[in-house]
C-alpha cells in the first residue's frame, strides 16, 4: 500500500511524453521556468535603468557585433536608450535584374560595429546594455570606458549623414568673432577667428600664415568651438 502511495505521488509530479516516453519531473521543468522568468525580469529592469537620464549622463561608443547594428539599434530605441548610430542611406540590390523596380533606400551604418548610447556610466548601466543581443560592451571596458563630446557627435551627424538638425545646433553656436580649431587638412589644429557664415555648411576664419592674415573658407563640421 505504501508503495503504491508513493508511486501515485510521484506520477503527479511527472509527465511522461507521449512521443519517446521519457519521464519529465514537472516540479524541475516549473523550477527552471520560474529562473527564466526571474532572469528576463533582471534583465529588463537593467535596460530600464541604463535607459535612465541625468545630469551624469555622457555619451560612450559601444562595440557590437558584425552585422548586428540595426537591431541593437532598434532594442535601444525599444528600451528608451538615448543613441547615435551614424548612417548614410543606400539603394538596395534589385533582385533579378529588375531595372525599373522602385525600391526605397535602406540605412547603411557608417561605422560598422559601433553606435553612440547616451547613459550614467555605472556597472548596472552596462550590465543592462549587455543583456541587449548583439552588444559587446564600451569602448574602454566598463570600468573606464571613453566618453565622447556631444559636439563630436553633432559634427558627426553633420558631416556623415548631413543633418539639418545637427547642421542647425553647429550653425547657432557660431558667430563671427568666435574663435573655432581647424579640425582636420592641411590647416588642422590651427586656431582661427570666425569672419562670416556663408551658408548652412561653410564658414569663412581667418589666421595667420607665415607672419600674413589670411581668410579660408571651411565646412562647418571640421571646426570646434574654442572656449
Amino acid at each position: 500500500m505504501m508503495r503504491a502511495d508513493v508511486k501515485r505521488r510521484n506520477s503527479e509530479h511527472a509527465w511522461v511524453n507521449p512521443s519517446t516516453g521519457e519521464i519529465i519531473n514537472v516540479d524541475r521543468a516549473w523550477q527552471k521556468s520560474d529562473m527564466r522568468i526571474a532572469v528576463r525580469r533582471r534583465d529588463q529592469a537593467l535596460l530600464a535603468a541604463a535607459g535612465m537620464d541625468g545630469p551624469e549622463a555622457h555619451w560612450y561608443v559601444v562595440r557590437v557585433k558584425d552585422r548586428a547594428d540595426i537591431a541593437v539599434d532598434k532594442s535601444l530605441e525599444d528600451a528608451n536608450v538615448e543613441r547615435v548610430m551614424l548612417h548614410t542611406e543606400a539603394e538596395p540590390k534589385r533582385r533579378g535584374g529588375r531595372k525599373h523596380q522602385c525600391l526605397e533606400p535602406v540605412r547603411v551604418p557608417s561605422f560598422p560595429g559601433y553606435i553612440f548610447v547616451k547613459v550614467v556610466s555605472c556597472p548596472v548601466t552596462w550590465a543592462g546594455l549587455r543583456t541587449i543581443a548583439g552588444v559587446l560592451g564600451p569602448i574602454g571596458g566598463c570600468e573606464n570606458p571613453s566618453p565622447v563630446s556631444e559636439q563630436e557627435i553633432v559634427k558627426f551627424q553633420a558631416r556623415i549623414e548631413n543633418d539639418p538638425d545637427a547642421i542647425a545646433v553647429l550653425t547657432n553656436a557660431l558667430k563671427a568673432g568666435d574663435k573655432v580649431s581647424i579640425d582636420s587638412g592641411p590647416f588642422a589644429g590651427f586656431e582661427t577667428v570666425v569672419l562670416l557664415l556663408k551658408d548652412k555648411h561653410r564658414l569663412t576664419v581667418e589666421t595667420s600664415v607665415f607672419g600674413r592674415t589670411v581668410p579660408l573658407d571651411v565646412d562647418l563640421a571640421n571646426v570646434t568651438k574654442l572656449d
